[in-house]
This record gives structure tokens, C-alpha cells and sequence, in this order.
């Protein structure tokens, strides 16, 4: 197997001239072998234009097969459209990222968005596990800030056979469906759409990652975006973390932040009315992720959260001006704040919380340290927790899903459970009368060994009684098990005879009353 290309996107190193074993043909396979072959000197030339002419024919045959070969892959069954692993296999129409780590730039069609979406991707192993992780407010449109402010791919190397999906682009976007275009462009904005929908659809065909076997990863900007997509497509994403976001959107303080945030990156002045609509909205509950965290504890998903203390360390303060000092501990302040009622929100709807300790400003320092504080956790739920593959829903008489249905249902649950299936007493003496005349004949000739009353006979007595003026002393308990006085066979539950094993029965009458006798085996 080659080493991991390092220093150009083209990759354009040697490699080995052996195809690895499971490779299906077509694939390239890091770095990119140069199959060109070195130019002929001008003594090595066929000294007869015989030769020359046989030599162009087998060149023209070979590349007619090749050709063929080639479009029979592309047109047929691609056997390599559902490769899985293989992180050192460059996909078609990727290129090797200069980062290195096997880590390549793959475009995918955002149909949604009607363009095409630089995703950087390393490919795990072998499973099927997939980690999404989200840029920030800043995301560039060349690469993610993951290859190049943190080496995710060192952090989860090839030893946590994962793969790994960095979306490039979105700033100021929230990582959401917009209603209305963003910017003086009309930008249309459906990143929800191309995580859930398009983008799942390309990682299945061409890297084997499953559609229901993922975690989403998101910080500053994108850590409540990411909660929330969690929330809402919880078949997709097993577990979230969330590093220094702001949770809390649907409030007039929140509304601010986006609005603030949005205008002063990307100027995108109309986003306060574009991205969710009017704040206080139906829309802006919707994707609000603390008015929503109950659906993590519903569908058993993990939340793993963290954010800095604002006190930078002293390589933040080394790296940073003084005017991005200042930012970054407003940032993470007020990140901090939010992180905290997040907590106990999560907390308190029940859902699985894993709160990390960490320390600095809103840097990437901070997230990368994070990053690597919340890696096990993350794999471990990866490989732990169940997919949510099935949501319980009820549909209305059209057919149509019932959004309430989980509620519905939950609420009809208790309504059935607070009545009871225990039929009254009187009801049930009435059902055992009625029956007592079609027994009677059966019962009249049964008696015990010792010679004492008929059991027949004491229990048509007490049916008569009971049927006439019910009391406590009834021989029908109103707390008496169902099985023992059902209706359906009222006359086996009367008789209390074994004749398998011969034990004799003797009548011993109540305490409380003489008309409700009852009976006790004597051996």
C-alpha cells in the first residue's frame, strides 16, 4: 500500500505499480501513478517503418480495449460505486487535499442548491461510520477550517475507522434551509436539505458510509445548527457535539446575535427576515435547539457539550491581535452562559449529556482540544447506540404523517391504562348466574372423598345470593384477578376439583361470611 500524498492536491507522486487486492478497476490509488511512459531516444527508434507501423496498430488496440473497458464500468454496475474503506483510493472526480492524511476534495451536486459543494473527505477503513463536521461563521469556500486550523484526520486517525465529511463553505448560514435567497445575490441557502438528502446519497454510493450510522460535529456558529439537525433527522445522526455554541436563538437577544453575526461577516442584512422568517415564528422554535432537546432523550441520542472559561491561555494571546483577543473572550463568554442553561435544559428533559471540561477563548485551540476530548465518547456511541430506523406516528385519515403522532400516541397510552378491565362485581355475579344453570347437572354429582357438602351446591347457593344483594362479602371480590371470573368460563373457575391428584377437598366456611364458602385441599 502507498503512503498518504502530503504536499499536492494533484497527486502526482509514484505510487506502486500493483493494483491492492480488492481494488475494482478504475479506482486511483494514492498518490496517482504516472503511467506515462518516458520518451524513446532517437537510437532506440525502429530502424523499419514495418516495425513502426505494427507498433501504432497494438498502441491503437490496446487503447480501443482500454476504452471499451473503461465505458463498460461507467455504464454498467459500477462494482466500485459502494467501496467502503479504502482511504487510500482516490475517488472519481476527487483530488487529493494538501493536508495530506488521505484526505481528498470531492464535488458533489446540490441539486437544492443548484451548484456543485466542495466536500473534503477521508475515508475510514472498513465501517460504515460517518462524523459530519460543520465550519464556523468564517467557513471559507476553498476548504474547511478542519484541514487546516485542526488536522481532524490526525485527531481521528486511521486507527478509529471512521469517515470523515467536512463540508466546505456556509458561512453565516446557519447550516439550515433559508426561506428567501441570502445577500444582495439572492444566495439560495438549503444546507439542511444537501446534509440530509443530496450529501448522504454520495457518501453511500462512492465511500460505503451508512445513511443511519453518523455523528455530527459543530462549533461557535454551527453547535447549535448541529444540535438541531441532530433533533430533527435523528435516523441520520446517533449523537451530536456541540463546542462553544449559543442555543438559545428564539429570543429577542438571540434574534440580535444572528442578526449581528450574519451582517457583520457576510453582510447578509436580510437574514434576520430571509433565513426563519419574522423572529418569533413558528419557524425560529423550530430551530431553536433548547425548545427542542426533549427529542434527543425520545430517540436515545447523545449530546456531548463543552465551551472555554474566556481566559485565554498564552498561546491564544500569542496568536491573536488585541482586537481579536477581546472577541474571543466576549465570544466565549457569552458561549459559556449559554452552554450552561443548555446543560440543565438537556438535563432536565432527560437526554444523555456528556458535559466536557475545557478552558480558553473562541479559538481553535479551544475546539481542537475538544475535538480530541470528545473522541471517545463520540465512538463510542457510534459503535454502542442503536440507529433510530423507526419513529413511532400516527397518520390522519388522509394518509398523511400526524407531526403530533409520538404525542398522540403517549397520551392515548395513559388514557387506556387509568381505565380499568376489571368488570364490576354485580356484572360479574349476573355472568356467573347465568351460567350456573348450564353447570348445574355437571356439578350436582361431584363430591369429596371425607363425604362433606357438595361444592355444587354451596357455590349455587352463593351465586344466588350474590345475584340478589351484592355486598364486601361477596364471593366475587371486586379485587379479584380477571382470570379467575371470566365471563367466557365462569363454570371451570367455580368447581375447584383435581382430580389428577387425588386430594380431597373439605369445605371450610369464611369468617367474614357463611354464605361465601371457600375450599382447601386435604391430602
Amino acid at each position: 500500500m502507498s503512503t498518504s500524498p502530503e504536499s499536492s492536491s494533484s497527486g502526482s507522486s509514484p505510487s506502486d505499480s500493483s493494483q491492492p487486492t480488492g481494488i475494482p478497476e478504475g479506482w486511483q490509488v494514492a498518490p496517482e501513478a504516472a503511467a506515462d511512459s518516458a520518451p524513446v531516444s532517437a537510437d532506440q527508434r525502429p530502424r523499419r517503418s514495418g516495425r513502426r507501423q505494427l507498433a501504432g496498430v497494438a498502441v491503437i488496440a490496446v487503447l480501443s480495449i482500454v476504452l471499451f473497458g473503461i465505458s463498460t464500468l461507467i455504464s454498467g454496475n459500477n462494482r466500485a460505486s459502494a467501496l467502503t474503506g479504502h482511504p487510500e483510493v482516490l475517488r472519481q472526480g476527487c483530488t487529493w487535499d494538501k493536508s495530506g492524511n488521505y484526505v481528498q476534495n470531492c464535488k458533489v451536486w446540490s441539486k437544492s442548491q443548484n451548484k456543485y459543494v466542495i466536500v473534503q473527505i477521508r475515508a475510514s477503513n472498513g465501517s460504515d461510520n460517518g462524523i459530519y463536521l460543520l465550519d464556523g461563521m468564517r467557513a471559507a469556500e476553498d476548504r474547511s477550517a478542519w484541514t487546516t486550523d485542526v488536522q481532524a484526520a490526525k485527531v481521528y486517525d486511521g486507527s478509529t475507522d471512521t469517515t470523515l465529511v467536512m463540508p466546505v463553505g456556509g458561512a453565516s448560514s446557519f447550516y439550515t434551509d433559508w426561506d428567501g435567497g441570502a445577500g444582495d445575490k439572492n444566495t439560495t441557502i438549503k444546507q439542511e436539505t444537501f446534509l440530509t438528502e443530496e450529501l448522504p446519497d454520495f457518501l453511500a454510493a462512492n465511500f460505503g458510509v451508512s445513511k443511519n450510522n453518523n455523528a455530527i460535529v459543530g462549533l461557535s456558529m454551527s453547535g447549535g445548527p448541529a444540535v438541531t439537525l441532530a433533533e430533527r433527522h435523528p435516523e441520520q445522526f446517533k449523537v451530536v457535539q456541540a463546542m462553544s455554541g449559543y442555543y438559545q436563538t428564539d429570543n429577542p437577544l438571540g434574534a440580535a446575535g444572528v442578526f449581528a453575526s450574519q451582517t457583520m461577516v457576510s453582510n447578509y442584512t436580510n437574514g434576520i427576515l430571509n433565513m426563519w422568517g419574522a423572529p418569533g415564528s413558528q419557524r425560529w422554535t423550530d430551530n431553536d435547539p433548547s425548545k427542542n432537546v426533549n427529542k434527543l432523550a425520545e430517540n436515545g441520542q447523545v449530546l456531548i457539550i463543552s465551551s472555554g472559561n474566556g481566559f485565554l491561555t498564552p498561546s491564544e494571546m500569542s496568536k491573536l491581535s488585541q482586537q481579536d483577543q477581546i472577541s474571543a473572550i466576549a465570544l466565549e463568554i457569552l458561549s459559556a452562559v449559554s452552554t450552561v442553561l443548555m446543560q440543565l435544559q438537556a438535563a432536565q428533559s432527560g437526554a444523555s449529556v456528556i458535559s466536557l471540561p475545557n478552558y480558553g477563548g473562541h479559538t481553535w485551540e479551544n475546539w481542537g482540544r475538544a475535538l480530541s476530548d470528545g473522541k471517545p465518547h463520540v465512538l463510542d456511541a457510534l459503535r454502542n447506540n442503536p440507529p433510530v430506523t423507526q419513529k413511532v406516528q400516527l397518520v390522519s385519515a388522509a394518509g398523511s404523517p400526524d407531526p403530533d403522532g409520538a404525542t398522540k400516541a403517549t397520551q392515548a397510552a395513559l388514557v387506556a391504562a387509568k381505565a380499568s378491565p376489571v368488570l364490576a362485581s354485580s356484572d360479574l355475579a349476573v355472568a356467573s348466574g347465568e351460567s350456573s344453570a348450564s353447570t348445574s347437572s355437571a356439578e350436582s354429582g361431584t363430591s369429596t372423598e371425607s363425604g362433606t357438602t357438595s361444592p355444587a351446591a354451596e357455590s349455587s347457593t352463593a351465586e344466588t345470593s350474590a345475584s340478589e344483594s351484592p355486598s364486601a362479602d361477596d364471593p366475587i371480590a371486586p379485587d379479584t384477578p380477571v382470570e379467575a371470573v371470566a365471563p367466557s368460563a365462569p363454570a371451570t373457575s367455580d368447581v375447584p376439583t383435581a382430580p389428577d391428584t387425588r386430594q380431597s377437598l373439605t369445605v371450610i366456611p369464611n369468617s367474614a361470611s357463611s354464605s361465601a364458602p371457600t375450599t382447601t385441599p386435604t391430602r
